[in-house]
C-alpha cells in the first residue's frame, strides 16, 4: 500500500470523503448565522427570568409584543437554517470516497 493510499484512510481503515473547501464555508455560513442569534436570544431569556416586584403590567405588554416578534424571526430563520444544514450535511454524507 502507498503512502497515498496509507494517507487516506482513518484509524478504522475507512476511506476518507473529499470535502472541498467551499463545503467546509458553506457549514460554517451557516454556523456563523446561528450564532448571531445569541444577542438576541439573550434579551429574551433575561425578559422571562425576570423576577423584579412590583410588575409593570404596562410595561409587560409592551415587551412581551415585542420579544414575540423576535422570538417568531428567530424560529422562522432556525427552520429555514436547520434545512439547510440538514441538506449541506446529506450532501456531505454522499460524497465521493478518496479510497475505493
Amino acid at each position: 500500500m502507498s503512502k497515498l493510499e496509507k494517507d487516506s484512510l482513518t484509524v478504522n481503515k475507512q476511506p476518507i470523503k473529499k470535502i472541498s473547501h467551499q463545503d467546509i464555508y458553506t457549514l460554517y455560513d451557516l454556523l456563523e448565522q446561528l450564532a448571531s442569534w445569541d444577542e438576541p436570544l439573550s434579551l429574551l431569556e433575561n425578559y422571562f427570568n425576570e423576577t423584579h416586584r412590583p410588575l409593570n403590567k404596562q410595561k409587560i405588554i409592551k415587551q412581551y409584543y415585542s420579544y414575540s416578534k423576535v422570538f417568531k424571526a428567530f424560529h422562522s430563520d432556525f427552520q429555514i437554517l436547520a434545512k439547510k444544514m440538514e441538506i449541506q450535511l446529506i450532501e456531505l454524507r454522499q460524497k465521493e470516497k478518496l479510497l475505493t
